[in-house]
């Protein structure tokens, strides 16, 4: 076996913290639900692995890792790809509210303008 006992016990408590911090973020409400789920799911699944090596064991082989430490790593770059796709789809949506609610705020500005502008001169009817 490549992991030691040990190793494992300590990776448990990590990911045991792991997930209390999540937790704690979400109730401080640092961190929203729907983007604390795949917080959760990951931290989950890693307590999962340090409980019951035998699945990492047998997800590498099947995917046929010659060493389990790969099949971590393959799967760590996989959820780093997901998230670094997720803020941009997330990024992309804000710019794009951004641009119309800087337009929405200068049509306002022009329109108070244009108020005070006719309240000054007499002339009520805009």
């Amino acid at each position: 076996m490549l992991i030691r006992r040990g190793a494992s016990g300590k990776f448990g408590q990590e990911s045991s913290s792991l997930l209390l911090i999540i937790l704690e973020l979400v109730r401080r409400k640092y961190l929203r639900e729907r983007y604390a789920l795949i917080w959760i799911v990951t931290g989950s699944l890693f307590l999962l692995l340090s409980i019951r090596v035998q699945f990492l064991y047998g997800i590498s082989s099947f995917l046929e890792f010659a060493v389990p430490s790969n099949t971590l790593f393959f799967f760590g770059i996989l959820f780093l790809l997901s998230i670094v796709l997720g803020l941009s789809v997330i990024t992309s949506r804000l710019t794009e509210k951004n641009k119309v609610l800087t337009q929405e705020v200068v049509l306002l500005k022009k329109r108070v303008a244009d108020l005070e502008k006719s309240h000054h001169s007499g002339n009520p009817n805009l």
